[in-house]
C-alpha cells in the first residue's frame, strides 16, 4: 500500500493552498506565525521578508495590485495599520473621508451663521453645516407651507390628506417645520403658519 501522506497522496499540492478568502496559504508547522493547522498567510510571510523582520502588532501586508495570490515582493506593501490599509480599499464614494492622521481643521457654517466646528465628524466624514443649519427644505414642508397658507388653520389628518401622504409623514415634516420656526401647534392636531 501506498503512502498517502504528503507526496504519496494525489492531492497533495505541495503544502500551498487557497484558502476560502482567496488568500494563499502555505504548510509550515512550527512558524510563529501559523495557526493551529500548521498554516501561515503567504503575503504575511513576504512583508516579514521584505521588512527584514517579524510583522508588528497591527501592521497588514497590502496587495498592491489587488489580487489576493500575487505575492512577488514588490506587489507587497506593509501598511503600518489597519486605518491605513483601508485607505487603499476604499471605494470611489468615500473619497472624501477623512484620512489617518490627517488635522481636523476648525471650518465656518456654510449657511454663514458665524458658527465654527471641526470640518470631520468622529466618523471621519466632511460637514458643511453645523448640525441644523443645512438650508435645504424638502418637498413635503413646502407642500405644508403651501396648505397653510391657503387656510390658516388646520388639522395634520387634513394636511396628510391635502398633501397626499401618510399621517406620520405629516407628523415628521410638521415636528421638522416646527423646530426650523415655520409653523406651530395650535390646539389638539391643528397646526398654522408663525
Amino acid at each position: 500500500m501506498a503512502d498517502q501522506r504528503r507526496g504519496g497522496n494525489p492531492n497533495w499540492k505541495g503544502g500551498r493552498v487557497i484558502a476560502s478568502n482567496g488568500y494563499v496559504l502555505l504548510r509550515m508547522p512550527g512558524h510563529h506565525l501559523a495557526d493551529v493547522r500548521g498554516y501561515v498567510y503567504e503575503h504575511r510571510l513576504v512583508g516579514e521578508q521584505i521588512l527584514g523582520r517579524r510583522l508588528q502588532l497591527g501592521e497588514i501586508p497590502h496587495h498592491k495590485n489587488g489580487r489576493k495570490t500575487d505575492n512577488r515582493p514588490e506587489n507587497i506593501e506593509v501598511m503600518p495599520s489597519i486605518a491605513h490599509h483601508q485607505v487603499h480599499h476604499r471605494l470611489a464614494r468615500d473619497c472624501a473621508l477623512r484620512l489617518p492622521d490627517e488635522p481636523n481643521p476648525i471650518v465656518a457654517c456654510a449657511c454663514d451663521c458665524g458658527g465654527l466646528f471641526s470640518r470631520y465628524d468622529s466618523l471621519g466624514r466632511p460637514r458643511r453645516y453645523i448640525s441644523g443649519h443645512n438650508p435645504h427644505v424638502s418637498e413635503r414642508i413646502v407642500s405644508i407651507l403651501d396648505a397653510l397658507r391657503l387656510d390658516r388653520r388646520l388639522h395634520r389628518s387634513v394636511l396628510a390628506a391635502r398633501i397626499g401622504v401618510g399621517l406620520h409623514a405629516v407628523a415628521v415634516a410638521l415636528s421638522k417645520g416646527r423646530a426650523r420656526g415655520l409653523f406651530r401647534p395650535v390646539g389638539r392636531g391643528d397646526w398654522e403658519l408663525v
